[in-house]
């Protein structure tokens, strides 16, 4: 067992450094006081805690961009534009979309991708959120944070390519069974998105006055 492992590990770590990576898919941890604290991730991490204008993000604690669902985004980032193409596909927390802490992140991802559509699932126990119809908000998982759906997509052959991506957002809300129908009826192409113009400042991922 143990040689397969090793083997196993190999290759995975032969496809990570050699192959191109064209897809980063799945649904990462949620950790605000992470324990991942490798210096490369870090590194990477950095350009997140940044302003959109440039310079050092201005907040007094930035710690919760260390979370590892933030760690995996970026993860999935370098990938795709080491690649020069491809699709970062994320269920996490939502968090990222409206804090003002992570306009840097919101503004990298930005820069990177040419398309990205944000599908709030909301159920954020914490916020005690309620659907618009005053009935009560449940979360697809058995989690108290609510989470989000990102689809970021970078296209080799956007022709005229745009300074900043084009974000698409909507809500999803209601009872977990709901939510759950919704999602297996239905495709990117299929959801009724908003078209998202982020101010300059916030770059905010949810619609806003």
């Amino acid at each position: 067992f143990a040689s397969w492992l090793s083997r196993e590990a190999n290759e995975a770590s032969r496809i990570k450094k050699d192959m191109p990576i064209m897809v980063a898919l799945g649904n990462p941890p949620y950790s605000g006081e992470s324990a991942n604290k490798g210096e490369w991730i870090l590194e990477l991490l950095d350009d997140y805690k940044k302003e959109p204008s440039g310079g050092r993000l201005q907040e007094k604690n930035s710690k919760w961009i260390n979370d590892d669902y933030v760690k995996f985004i970026r993860l999935g980032e370098y990938y795709v534009e080491k690649n020069g193409e491809g699709i970062l596909a994320y269920i996490t927390n939502h968090s990222y979309l409206d804090n003002p802490t992570f306009r840097g992140m919101r503004w990298h991802l930005m820069n990177t991708f040419d398309y990205i559509y944000i599908l709030d699932l909301h159920g954020n126990s914490k916020k005690k959120e309620v659907a618009p119809n005053g009935k009560p908000d449940k979360n697809v998982f058995d989690i108290q944070q609510g989470v989000a759906i990102i689809v970021a997509i970078k296209d080799h052959r956007t022709v005229s390519k745009a300074p900043l991506a084009t974000v698409q957002h909507a809500d999803l809300w209601g009872d977990r069974q709901t939510k759950y129908n919704f999602l297996e009826k239905n495709t990117l192409a299929s959801w009724r998105w908003e078209k998202l113009t982020p101010s300059k400042n916030l770059y905010l991922f949810v619609p806003r006055n």
